[in-house]
C-alpha cells in the first residue's frame, strides 16, 4: 500500500513510540455501600483506579457474589486513600473477553446491599467527540473505518448554514495527546464556525513532537458536502489501540469569516 509521507511518518513514529499513548484514568470511589459511579464507560486502553473510602471493601469481577476471577483487589481490608486499579488494554479485553464487553464487579463483604458495579469497554476502533465549543458534525465519517490495514475516509465540514464560502481550503491535524484543558480545548477569537461566536477552540497538543500529521488542503464544497480526506492506515500491528486525536479547519480565503474549527475526535485504531 503506498502511503504519503506523513503517514508513513504515524507507522514510523508508533514503532519508535510503542503502541501506548495518552489514556485516560477513571476513578470510582468505594464508600460506604457504594461504588461512585456504580457504572462506567471507558475507551480500549484506558485505567480504572478504585479508590478506598470508609467501610471494609475489595473489588471481585463478576456478579452477584460469584467470581469470575479476570480480576481481584485481594482480601477486603479498611484502608481510606488505597487504591487497586485495571487497566483495559487490547491484550486485556482479547485475554478475558466478555458480552458486551462489559465488566462487572462487586464488593464481596456488601455485595448482599447491593454494592456492585460496571466497566463498559468500547470496542474498537472507537472514536470519542470532545471540545466544549465547536459544533457537533463537524467531523464526519465518510467511508471505512478507524482499521489498520484499511482505508478511513474523514470529512471536514462546517454545519453552521452560510458561515463560510464554498470552495474553501480544509485542513485535518492530528496529535498523539489532547490539549491542554482537555475535555474542553483554548480558546481562540474568531476560530469558531459560528462567526457570531466570539472564540472558537484548538483541541490538538501544541507540544512537541505535536501535532505529528496536517493533511491538506482539501475543497470544501459547502454545508453537508464535507472536504474528504481519504488516510489509508498503515498495516501495521503497533497502531491497534494507538490513540490519536483529530480536528479539522476550514480556511475561507473569499469572505469575511476566515477560521472556522471543528470539534475534536479521540481516535483509538482497531
Amino acid at each position: 500500500m503506498h502511503l504519503p509521507p506523513a503517514l508513513g511518518a504515524l507507522g514510523a513514529f508508533v514503532l519508535l513510540c510503542g503502541s501506548t499513548s495518552a489514556q485516560i484514568t477513571h476513578d470510582v470511589l468505594a464508600d460506604g455501600f457504594d461504588f461512585i459511579p456504580k457504572d462506567i464507560t471507558i475507551d480500549v486502553g484506558d485505567t480504572v483506579r478504585w479508590t478506598w473510602g470508609l467501610g471494609l471493601h475489595d473489588v471481585e469481577s463478576g456478579v452477584g457474589g460469584i467470581a469470575d476471577g479476570i480480576f481481584d483487589s485481594g482480601a477486603p481490608i479498611i484502608l481510606p486513600g488505597h487504591t487497586f486499579s485495571v487497566t483495559f488494554d487490547a491484550a486485556f479485553v482479547a485475554a478475558n473477553p466478555v458480552p458486551g464487553d462489559v465488566y462487572n464487579y462487586y464488593c464481596t463483604i456488601h455485595v448482599p446491599m447491593g454494592m456492585e458495579g460496571s466497566v463498559t469497554v468500547n470496542t474498537l476502533p472507537s472514536i470519542t467527540p470532545y471540545g466544549c465549543l465547536n459544533p457537533a458534525g463537524s467531523l464526519v465519517e465518510l467511508a471505512g473505518s478507524a482499521v489498520v490495514g484499511t482505508t478511513w475516509t474523514v470529512g471536514v465540514n462546517n454545519p453552521i448554514p452560510g458561515a463560510q464560502t464554498a470552495g474553501s481550503l480544509a485542513f485535518l491535524g492530528v496529535s498523539v495527546a489532547p490539549p491542554l484543558g482537555f475535555p474542553c480545548g483554548i480558546g481562540l477569537p474568531g476560530w469558531h464556525m459560528d462567526p457570531l461566536q466570539p472564540a472558537g477552540e484548538l483541541l490538538l497538543s501544541v507540544a512537541p513532537p505535536d501535532p505529528i500529521l496536517t493533511l491538506g488542503p482539501s475543497t470544501w464544497g459547502g454545508t453537508g458536502i464535507p472536504a474528504p480526506f481519504p488516510i489509508p492506515l498503515p498495516p501495521n500491528p503497533a497502531l491497534i489501540g494507538f490513540t490519536v486525536h483529530l480536528q479539522g479547519l476550514i480556511v475561507d480565503p473569499f469572505g469575511p469569516h476566515t477560521f472556522g474549527a471543528s470539534q475534536g475526535w479521540r481516535v483509538i485504531f482497531g
